[in-house]
């Protein structure tokens, strides 16, 4: 009997971290959408990530496509990274709808000093025949290594992460990564 509630606890000690490792909906930011035209004449859009205050800060800026063709706009937020000097993890998930849903990722990371640094924008593609999608994981989630940042292709199931397989890592030494919106050069 001891086993069994021994096994119960470390089930449930289990599934409340693999829980508290997923980015959860803040509405502590909003996206702002803007055009500007360029000097020949052709139209840039571009949208703002700004905090959510009395007077509003702005946190980053990254490109977007074509504003007619978003469906969606999604910001999350992931706690405690595991990162040092890393407060928490912004993620805004832009998402495109044409013939197939396209998501272009925006990561964020927010610095225990207050600053920002902009990670590369992951674009998914889903016509509804695959499971797979590449993120950024970090060393608190499923399948993250300990001062890295993982861009990985991971397998879902219901929100759970099946499977990772690795293509690329940032090793974590501290934010000498540059600030917010100068890793936006190419789309």
């Amino acid at each position: 009997m001891k086993k069994l509630a021994l096994m119960i606890t470390i089930v449930l000690a289990g599934f409340a971290q693999m829980t508290a490792q997923q980015f959860d909906s803040t509405d502590a930011y909003f996206v702002s959408l803007k055009s500007t035209l360029q000097q020949d004449g052709e139209e840039v859009q571009s949208a703002s990530l700004s905090t959510d205050v009395d007077s509003p800060e702005e946190v980053t800026s990254f490109p977007v496509a074509d504003a007619a063709l978003i469906h969606d706009i999604q910001i999350t937020k992931l706690k405690n990274p595991g990162l040092s000097g890393v407060k928490s993890v912004l993620k805004v998930a832009v998402q495109y709808v044409e013939y197939c849903s396209y998501v272009v990722s925006n990561y964020i990371l927010e610095t225990e000093k207050g600053g920002y640094i902009a990670l590369p924008i992951l674009t998914n593609e889903d016509c509804g025949d695959s499971n797979k999608e590449i993120v950024y994981l970090f060393p608190n989630q499923v399948f993250g290594q300990a001062n890295q940042i993982i861009t990985s292709e991971i397998t879902v199931l219901e929100k759970s992460i099946l499977d990772a397989e690795q293509h690329d890592t940032f090793i974590w030494n501290d934010d000498s990564y540059g600030t917010s919106g100068m890793l936006y050069e190419e789309l």
